[in-house]
């Protein structure tokens, strides 16, 4: 498959372990600005309020022994308020991660299909579901914790057969109930390919945001005991990593997704595109801006062996070449068929 970029349409076909992660990596470089904006905007104004909720309450949380006028039931409640900052700060972070991704995987799920991607229009899109989203996250979230208690296999499994809910929302406008179940229909057969696909692309995603995150994270080791560095430090390094695993998360459940739907569906290209609302960029001027695959070549088929011809069949060469529209004298044009016979069949003589 070449590589997805403005205006070229992607040949969507089974592919392999290796061909998956290398479109996802293509993906995320031939559009990380519109991607960087997307997470960006969503992500940034949401770690700055957590950096505010929790900035009281850094020192103390490093070390709760410099404060000898406090009493114990001062200092428990410093603590309470201190966890409740906490908590606050990990739904919103919550919401912005889930919010980003959404966002990400619309505009990626365009640009996939070879449309003008923008961030804009995918962030409106996206804050369109934010209801549905909640409701998906609650039923997935509540799936897996019961699936986790009994003996954690079931919540691996459910994690996978679950994992394109999130697609199946965007994608085909399925809420709820409806886009797991649909997630579970797409994997059904194939969980253990699945899997192999997000675990690897999970630990690779994991390296590169660890590497990239090194910088931040030695500088908080040195300014310890500087609780404002500290808090900065940490909040970049949050958003750098958010930057750096989303896109490419979503890219790859993207292309599973629709690999998946490639091989168990027959996936047909100009369908989808008309589902998720997708402008594909014209081929050549004048051409139908709906368009998704290219026009059909205009071959002259008068010589074929039966109609309708074979598939890659070419006309004879010869005076065939040279012919023009209306057709050699005596005979309808290419468009018609003979009058006094009907269409040919294989394997019928005609006489």
């Amino acid at each position: 498959m070449s590589t997805t970029s403005e205006g070229v349409r992607p040949r969507l076909r089974p592919l392999s372990l290796g061909e998956i992660l290398d479109v996802s990596i293509k993906i995320c470089l031939t559009h990380w600005r519109t991607l960087l904006k997307a997470v960006l905007v969503v992500v940034v104004p949401v770690q700055v309020v957590s950096t505010i909720v929790n900035a009281d309450y850094t020192a103390e949380s490093f070390d709760f022994g410099t404060s000898s006028t406090q009493t114990p039931e001062e200092s428990l409640e410093q603590f309470n308020q201190y966890l409740g900052g906490l908590a606050i700060a990990g739904v919103l972070q919550l919401l912005a991660v889930l919010l980003a991704f959404a966002v990400c995987f619309r505009a990626i799920a365009q640009a996939y299909l070879g449309a003008q991607t923008d961030w804009r229009s995918s962030l409106s899109h996206a804050f369109g579901l934010v209801p549905s989203l909640l409701l998906l996250m609650l039923l997935y979230g509540l799936g897996l914790l019961l699936g986790f208690m009994l003996l954690i296999l079931p919540g691996i499994w459910l994690s996978v057969a679950w994992a394109f809910a999130l697609p199946a929302l965007l994608v085909e406008g399925l809420r709820g109930r409806k886009a797991l179940g649909r997630s579970f229909g797409l994997v059904k057969g194939r969980w253990w390919r699945t899997f192999a696909v997000i675990v690897i692309g999970l630990i690779l995603a994991t390296i590169v945001s660890t590497l990239v995150q090194a910088v931040f994270v030695v500088g908080i080791f040195v300014g310890e005991d500087n609780d404002v560095l500290v808090l900065v430090l940490s909040a970049i390094a949050g958003i750098v990593g958010l930057a750096v695993t989303t896109p490419f998360q979503a890219a790859l459940l993207t292309v599973v997704y629709f690999d998946l739907r490639v091989r168990k569906e027959g996936f047909d290209l100009e369908l989808l595109a008309q589902e998720i609302g997708a402008t594909v960029q014209p081929v050549a001027a004048g051409a139908s801006p709906s368009a998704v695959l290219p026009p059909a070549e205009e071959v002259d088929r008068r010589d074929a062996p039966y109609w309708p011809p074979p598939p890659g069949w070419k006309p004879p060469p010869g005076e065939n070449a040279s012919a023009d529209a209306t057709g050699r004298e005596g005979e309808p044009p290419p468009d018609e068929p003979p009058p006094s016979q009907g269409p040919r069949l294989p394997g019928v003589p005609h006489g």
